[in-house]
């Protein structure tokens, strides 16, 4: 719904209502005969609305602040872990090779001791 020229009302509130909710540049083009396109007045509306909202949540940047270094810290301790199981892996491979290289080697004497029987 667009709003309408006629003196200070507005299509869609009461007298004076719909000025009330404008930003102070609107107020003075509309005081002059000029009514603020729709689009300026859906972003007026829309950014009220933002502060608002963001002033009963408390500030919102504080949230989103508390919520970033939550995620940082969350990243930092899943690389630590991420680094431990790697390192352990490592261990356990060199634990097996070292492993593997002494069955081998008593496999062979034991086919060596076959052989001689």
């Amino acid at each position: 719904m667009e709003p309408q020229q006629g003196g200070e009302q507005l299509a869609w509130g009461p007298q004076g209502a719909g000025a009330a909710c404008l930003c102070p540049a609107a107020v003075a083009s509309s005081a002059a005969g000029n009514v603020f396109p729709r689009q300026a007045l859906e972003q007026e509306m829309l950014r009220r609305a933002e502060l608002q909202l963001q002033l009963q949540v408390g500030g919102g940047g504080d949230r989103r602040r508390e919520r970033k270094m939550k995620n940082r810290e969350s990243a930092a301790r899943s690389r630590l872990r991420r680094m431990a199981y790697v390192s352990e892996l490592e261990k356990e491979v060199s634990l097996l090779r070292a492993e593997k290289e002494e069955l081998a080697k008593l496999c062979q004497e034991v086919g060596i001791a076959l052989l001689h029987c």
